[in-house]
């Protein structure tokens, strides 16, 4: 059986191999411009994939990175800040050692006195030194007050707050009282099913909500025990309590610091959190990790050279001895610190440089091979044009020949 092709036909099968090739050419010219194999998801949708999660983990490491520098920053400043006041704490040694002597007097002591009260307004500066509009040594309080005041305040505890986002438009109140606790904490209800005070269940976080102990469900009362003499009263307004309706309260010891002693965490990695903080509790006060308050001794130190009395200003030399170790141990964690810092750099630069690699060896082209291709294809291309145009100019006559 012979088929008859007919012009129609002829032309057709023409244009559709010409738009072919047409089409590898423009495609090989594209990835020649682009220098990338990849320029859409259907280049190679599995090739692609691969791309956009290479992608997707630089900018994390990105992300730690500048963290990372961050950190750095923080505890640069930190370890500059204790350093200072270790100088300060020295001269104040100096001070008790040579005011402690048969051979001071009242005279030399009252004078001395003056260079204690610098001393102790140096020391309140350096305390609440802030890094950008954060405080050094806030804890994780650092948009509140100056954490260090210049007179001992007595036990309190705050006036409560509610959260931003909360549905519950009633009121709270904190009760109970005076604050028992041995450290300053922030204390934080967070609801955990909504409803009425008999329906409402919660949970109780003693340390800013890092952590959180059971649920609990005696709010029918509305009244409910935080711990330390801290009660909460809870009273109604026109919309129940709702799922994550959250409250919280600063209790502060007796003493100059009004921080907390929760030390400020950043990711460095995936699941990998990096604590760069360290809390004015630790460095200047007697409590949690601290043994002597900084600030106590100094004004201790003040008032013995006020009373001219030779022993209870030798009594100091030993506070002050403990204050130089406590900050000591702080400055060299900063330098412990930023080794840690500086070793999960090189190792994110390591993971960059790996990534880049893949993306690289993915999405590139190997840019000899496309010029050869490409150089190929367009000798197709000429020779398809030739073609079209010879059979566009055949008639019934180059056939008779």
């Amino acid at each position: 059986m012979v088929m008859r092709v007919s012009e129609s036909m002829k032309y057709s099968t023409m244009i559709d191999n010409l738009y072919k090739v047409q089409s590898s050419y423009n495609e090989l010219m594209e990835k020649m411009a682009s220098g990338k194999s990849l320029n859409r998801p259907s280049d190679d949708p599995l090739g692609m994939s691969r791309v956009l999660d290479y992608r997707e983990s630089k900018a994390s490491i990105e992300q730690y990175r500048e963290n990372i520098d961050s950190s750095k920053g923080w505890l640069t400043m930190t370890e500059s800040v204790l350093s200072s006041v270790n100088d300060l704490l020295i001269n104040a040694k100096e001070i008790a050692i040579s005011q402690s002597t048969a051979t001071a007097s009242a005279e030399t002591r009252s004078i001395a006195v003056v260079s204690v009260e610098q001393l102790i307004d140096e020391m309140l500066s350096l305390a609440n030194s802030q890094y950008g509009d954060r405080y050094l040594f806030s804890g994780t309080k650092t948009s509140s007050d100056a954490p260090f005041s210049a007179a001992e305040v007595p036990a309190t505890i705050g006036t409560p707050a509610a959260a931003s986002g909360n549905t519950f438009d009633g009121t709270v109140a904190a009760g109970g009282g005076p604050y028992t606790g041995a450290v300053n904490k922030t204390y934080v209800v967070k609801i955990v099913t909504g409803g009425n005070f008999a329906a409402a269940e919660y949970q109780v976080s003693d340390d800013g909500g890092a952590t959180w102990g059971v649920v609990r469900n005696d709010l029918d009362t509305g009244t409910i025990t935080l711990g330390d003499g801290i009660d909460f009263t809870f009273t109604a307004g026109t919309v129940d309590l709702a799922i994550d309706d959250i409250f919280h309260v600063d209790a502060n010891v007796e003493g100059y610091y009004k921080g907390n002693g929760e030390e400020l965490s950043v990711a460095i990695g995936k699941n990998i959190h990096f604590d760069y903080s360290i809390p004015g509790q630790s460095v200047f006060t007697d409590q949690g990790d601290g043994a002597v308050d900084i600030f106590k001794t100094l004004n201790d130190l003040k008032n013995a050279l006020e009373a001219n009395d030779p022993d209870a200003i030798s009594s100091q030399m030993n506070n002050l001895d403990d204050g130089i170790q406590q900050v000591n141990k702080y400055i060299a964690q900063c330098g412990t610190r930023t080794n840690r810092l500086e070793i999960a750099e090189t190792n994110l630069s390591d993971l960059d440089y790996k990534l880049t690699e893949l993306i690289s060896n993915t999405e590139d082209v190997d840019l000899a091979e496309i010029v050869t291709k490409f150089s190929m294809k367009e000798v197709v291309l000429k020779a398809s044009y030739q073609m079209a145009s010879s059979i566009g100019n055949l008639s019934i006559i180059d056939f008779l020949r």
